[in-house]
C-alpha cells in the first residue's frame, strides 16, 4: 500500500451504500460489484457521444483524404478544395449538434434529479401516512374494546337497578308488615286483649316471632290469662 494513497468514504451511486474509495482510482463496490465512478450514467453517455463524434471525424478525414486523392488524380484540385470546405462545414455542424446534445443531456439530468428529490419526499410522506394509519387502527381497536366494556357496564348497571328495585320493594313490604304488626300490638295494648306465649320461657309477647320465638309453636291467650299464669311482659316488644 503506497503512502500517498488517500482514502475517502463515499456513497455508491448504484446501491447507495457507504464504501471506502481510493482517490484517483476506479474502485469497484463490494456490495453491488459496479464501478464507483461518481456519475456512471453521465460518463457513459458522454463517452458514447464522444466515440460517435470521433468516428465521424475519422470517417470525415478518411473521406476527405479519399476525395482529395481522387480529385488530385483527376486533376480537379479546386473541386477537392470545395469538397473539403463542405466536409469542414459538416464537421462544424456535427460539433454544434454535439454541443446541443450535451446541453439537452444536462437539462434532462437536472430534471431527473428534481424528480428523484420529489420521489424521496413522496416516500417520506408515504411512511408518515402508513404510521398514522397504524395509529388509527390501534385507536379503533381501543375504541371497540372500550365500547364493548361500556356495554357490559350498562348491562351490569341495569341488573343492579333491578336488584335495587327488588330490595326497595321488599323493604317497603317489610315496612308495611311491621306497621301492621305495630298497629295490631297497639290495639292489643289499649284493650289489654290477646298476647303470644312461646313454647318455653316466662314472658308474653305482642308478636308471635319476637326474638328467637318459633311462630309455629307460639300460642295466643288473653293478657289477663297470661299474667294470671305468672307470665310477665317482654321488654323487647312491649
Amino acid at each position: 500500500m503506497e503512502e500517498n494513497e488517500k482514502y475517502e468514504m463515499i456513497k455508491c451511486p448504484h446501491c447507495q451504500k457507504d464504501v471506502t474509495h481510493i482517490e484517483g482510482t476506479d474502485y469497484t463496490c463490494p456490495y453491488c460489484g459496479k464501478s464507483l465512478n461518481d456519475e456512471p450514467e453521465k460518463e457513459s453517455r458522454l463517452q458514447k457521444v464522444k466515440q460517435y463524434i470521433l468516428r465521424n471525424k475519422v470517417l470525415v478525414a478518411i473521406t476527405a483524404c479519399l476525395v482529395i486523392i481522387l480529385l488530385a488524380m483527376s486533376g480537379t484540385v479546386s473541386s477537392a478544395v470545395d469538397q473539403r470546405q463542405e466536409l469542414t462545414e459538416e464537421y462544424e455542424d456535427l460539433e454544434n449538434s454535439y454541443d446541443s446534445l450535451s446541453s439537452q443531456y444536462h437539462t434532462i439530468q437536472s430534471l431527473y434529479n428534481d424528480i428523484k428529490d420529489e420521489l424521496t419526499n413522496y416516500q417520506d410522506q408515504q411512511a408518515t401516512i402508513d404510521d398514522l394509519n397504524t395509529q388509527l387502527t390501534d385507536l379503533q381497536e381501543k375504541y371497540d374494546t372500550l365500547s364493548a366494556e361500556n356495554e357490559e357496564l350498562k348491562a351490569e348497571n341495569e341488573e343492579l337497578k333491578s336488584q335495587v328495585s327488588s330490595l326497595q320493594a321488599k323493604a317497603s313490604s317489610t315496612s308495611s308488615s311491621s306497621s301492621s304488626t305495630s298497629s295490631f300490638s297497639s290495639s292489643n295494648d289499649s284493650s289489654g286483649g290477646m298476647v303470644w306465649l312461646s313454647a318455653t320461657g316466662s314472658k308474653y309477647h305482642s308478636i308471635p316471632d319476637c326474638g328467637n320465638m318459633n311462630p309455629n309453636n307460639a300460642r295466643q291467650v288473653s293478657r289477663s290469662s297470661a299474667e294470671s299464669q305468672g307470665y310477665d311482659a317482654c321488654s323487647k316488644c312491649w
